[in-house]
């Protein structure tokens, strides 16, 4: 996708910064993986108020929010995302508005023809996200190589000019997405692997719904924005090392909630079960323990919560494709 930036209003505040500088960072954090399979990554904090503007070439174009607010157009069809809970919501224009929870969210947009696009961006505003595009040469071919036929859901998608889906992420998505954003530290060839992986497979995880020719998720009603906060604060708790050895009840006494009613409104907002979450809070920080600091196999198996080091390989080994010992390689380069 190709991008130029309009003239800004006058603000006050931070300079903006020279144009050659702003548009080399863009284009350095745009990387084409597969001839027809491109990838934009970003984790920054706008430092002007602006409008960008460019092209999006035809194609199956994937916009992944982990957090902040996203305002983007493909031609007449603007998108508006956030994942603040209180006031979030995502909307699309001759398509409704849809209230979101202060979960990632995830929508594709579909453009059968060159496409003009823009983004409004504004001083201070924040985006943690992931676009990925997807040519529909490449998508034709993988279905070649393949020998099926193409799924009756993503060929109804990709007949559409402009066509929107929303797609909720599970949190092993969302691992995945945070993984290509912040790689551990590794030789850069070993970098580019890393990520490489991860976002094939989250791809994987984005099409599974269209190739089961499930209909479009649609997120359940919002929790209002004290219920939306406690769920918050309760998904940051249940995250630390303070709630690992906590039982169910122990928790519900935290949230303030019986345990059908806790178990209803943090599935509806995170798409998953409480302690399914826990579980996979433990093996992120065991990975990150082990490619950051090296800790032995048997510490990070104690830090996932495993008694025997061969039980957690076996579930390290199921959640992440790689050994325990594959990972703490990492953090002896």
């Amino acid at each position: 996708m190709s991008q130029r930036r309009s003239s800004p209003p006058p603000q006050s505040g931070p300079a903006a910064p020279a144009e050659p500088a702003w548009l080399a960072a863009h284009a350095a954090r745009v990387r084409v993986l597969q001839p027809g399979l491109r990838v934009h990554a970003d984790d920054a904090i706008d430092a002007l108020d602006a409008t960008v503007q460019g092209h999006c070439a035809p194609g199956l174009h994937l916009v992944f929010l982990l957090e902040g607010g996203l305002d983007i157009a493909y031609g007449e069809r603007r998108v508006l995302m956030r994942t603040a809970a209180d006031d979030g919501c995502v909307q699309a224009a001759h398509g409704g508005a849809r209230r979101a929870g202060g979960q990632p969210r995830c929508v594709m947009v579909n453009a059968t023809e060159p496409e003009s696009f823009s983004r409004r961006i504004r001083h201070g505003g924040y985006a943690r996200r992931l676009s990925l595009c997807m040519s529909h040469d490449w998508l034709h071919q993988l279905q070649a190589a393949s020998g099926t036929r193409m799924p009756a859901a993503l060929e109804a998608l990709l007949s559409g000019h402009l066509a929107l889906r929303d797609w909720q992420p599970s949190a092993r998505a969302v691992a995945l997405a945070e993984q290509v954003l912040h790689p551990p530290a590794c030789a850069p060839m070993m970098e580019l692997l890393y990520q490489d992986s991860r976002l094939l497979d989250l791809l994987a995880e984005a099409l599974a719904p269209l190739q089961a020719g499930e209909p479009a998720a649609r997120p359940g009603p919002a929790p209002n924005a004290a219920l939306a906060r406690r769920l918050r604060d309760l998904r940051e708790f249940l995250g630390s090392p303070a709630a690992d050895t906590l039982s169910l009840d122990d928790i519900t006494r935290h949230a303030g909630m019986n345990a059908n009613t806790l178990q209803r409104h943090f599935r509806r907002a995170y798409g998953t079960t409480v302690f399914d979450f826990m579980r996979e809070s433990r093996l992120q920080r065991a990975r990150t323990a082990l490619e950051r600091d090296g800790i032995s196999i048997k510490q990070a198996a104690a830090l996932a919560g495993y008694g025997s080091a061969a039980n957690f390989a076996t579930a390290f080994g199921r959640r992440f494709d790689m050994a325990p010992k594959e990972a703490r390689r990492a953090a002896q380069r």
